[in-house]
């Protein structure tokens, strides 16, 4: 083992020395294997969030949250009327990526005798209320990647909301991230007025807003994704292109942006 750091038996508790070189360990996996953001969040922070399904938090203490930030000209060749089958590989790429370098991450933890649950970059679990397990956003915003968006995403200072999350629960006491405690959109409402479908409401919220609903109708979204991913040419030319994606909300916001484009 690197530095002796996994001979230290279980039982005995990590020391912070030995708690910074296991979550350098963990994170450089991620990282390594190909990941643009790795972090740890601390799960006190984030009790009572939604879950759904069978998941239960109460036997984890942290989360490993991963970022892959997605080439950003994909998003400027996105219209109104089509996302692109750019975006749409770029977007499945995105999340076999994550899916693959979470199992990575949760092998590494295995390793140090610890728990480790992969929530899949997408799975929905709940196609009537549109829900997964649980949000990957509150997990990134608890391991320091940025803030929560006027548009409902977890917006990076460097990639903005450019990036796909994955999340890796565990009992493994790694030492947490800060989050960025300021909601850095200002009074920006560029995603609320440029949303084709209208799902996003402007809400002045300090940090994140108190629950999706208040600033995004999720039905009125996946009535316009529906439409997309069932356009004729798609359908009879390439069908493993037809996600529910649109993009508009991310190709209009200013952070990350390209200063060029």
């Amino acid at each position: 083992a690197e530095d002796g750091i996994r001979d230290q038996p279980r039982s005995r508790g990590l020391g912070d020395v030995y708690k910074r070189q296991a979550t350098k360990d963990v994170l450089s996996t991620a990282l390594s294997a190909g990941a643009s953001l790795a972090g740890v969040a601390d799960l006190s922070l984030l009790r009572g969030i939604p879950i759904f399904g069978s998941l239960k938090l109460d036997s984890f203490k942290r989360a490993v949250s991963i970022a892959v930030a997605l080439p950003k000209y994909v998003f400027e060749m996105i219209t109104e009327d089509d996302p692109g089958e750019l975006y749409a590989h770029a977007y499945k790429t995105a999340n076999y990526t994550l899916d693959n370098i979470a199992f990575r991450v949760a092998s590494k933890i295995f390793s140090y005798g610890y728990y480790a649950l992969v929530i899949p970059a997408s799975m929905i679990i709940d196609m009537k209320n549109l829900v997964a397990h649980v949000s990957h956003k509150p997990f990134a915003w608890a391991a320091g990647f940025g803030w929560i968006g006027r548009n409902g995403l977890l917006i990076n200072p460097k990639y903005g909301p450019r990036i796909r999350l994955a999340t890796v629960l565990t009992d493994m006491p790694l030492k947490p991230n800060k989050p960025i405690e300021e909601n850095l959109c200002g009074d920006c409402k560029l995603c609320v007025e440029n949303c084709p479908s209208g799902a996003l409401k402007y809400r002045d919220f300090k940090l994140r807003p108190g629950s999706r609903e208040e600033i995004f109708d999720a039905q009125k979204c996946f009535e316009r994704l529906k439409k997309l991913k069932e356009r004729p040419w798609i359908k009879e030319t390439i069908p493993e292109y037809g996600f529910y994606i649109c993009g508009m909300c991310i190709k209009i916001c200013p952070w990350g942006k390209e200063k060029s484009m």
